[in-house]
């Protein structure tokens, strides 16, 4: 008969993985974080994931280590917590999705500058009739609403984008309402300066130098830009508004 010896079978040891810039770094041992410790280049205040705890917390948290399973020293940590980010990103946020994060980028810094553009375009442009047209003042009032509904529409979606990197639930809610004011308020500008066109004769039109009309085309191209990007971000937010992680 054979004689069975009891052998303790030791469990692999715990792995641990460090929390750099948002950014899982590992696996490393308990070795490794002890000797970092020692030289400075790992701080106790650094976020660490345990392969035993399945848990995230600075490592001045942890009061000990304990051996793992095979099982779960393979398994992949999840994402840091945004606080282990050292500085939060000015215009996104890490919670959000890739497309909710453009959208920010957009409203915070995008969209003010295009203000700022159509602004000087029109400057630089000037009206399209001539002084002694009839309807020269009604273009004059249709650019000046046109500024006005567009400044505010872009304060608008700043405001909403500044609300949605927040994870308020009513920044998507300000942004929609904002791109639903600004299609219709262009539709209608569009419309009034089809129908200002369609009245004044040939003679009416005042002449635009080569460098005027390259400037008014590269601003079309722009805008038809923006208007796609905006309806892209009005139809991803109707659909997908409700399932960001906001509160």
């Amino acid at each position: 008969m054979h004689e069975e010896s009891n052998q303790t079978i030791e469990s692999p040891p715990s792995q641990w993985w460090l929390a750099k810039n948002g950014e899982a770094e590992g696996p490393l041992s308990h070795q490794e974080i002890c000797d970092g410790l020692k030289s400075s280049r790992i701080r106790s205040s650094d976020y660490a994931y345990s392969s035993d705890q399945k848990e995230w917390k600075p490592l001045a948290a942890w009061s000990e280590f304990e051996s793992g399973t095979a099982e779960s020293a393979l398994q992949t940590p999840p994402a840091p917590p945004v606080d282990s980010y050292p500085i939060e990103p000015l215009l996104t946020n890490p919670r959000l999705p890739a497309m909710a994060n453009w959208i920010c980028i957009y409203t915070l810094q995008i969209s003010p500058w295009l203000w700022c553009l159509y602004a000087v375009s029109e400057m630089i442009s000037g009206t399209a009739l001539k002084e002694k047209a009839p309807l020269m003042g009604v273009e004059v009032l249709a650019m000046i609403i046109s500024m006005l509904v567009s400044l505010g529409v872009t304060i608008s979606l700043f405001i909403g984008g500044i609300r949605l990197k927040a994870l308020s639930r009513s920044g998507p809610n300000i942004i929609i309402l904002s791109i639903v004011v600004a299609t219709a308020a262009h539709l209608l500008l569009s419309l009034g300066v089809m129908v200002i066109i369609a009245m004044t004769d040939q003679n009416g039109f005042t002449s635009k130098t080569v460098a005027v009309e390259l400037i008014d085309y590269f601003v079309l191209i722009v805008a038809l830009c923006e208007g796609a990007f905006l309806l892209t971000s009005l139809f991803w937010l109707r659909r997908n508004a409700r399932f960001l992680p906001l509160s």
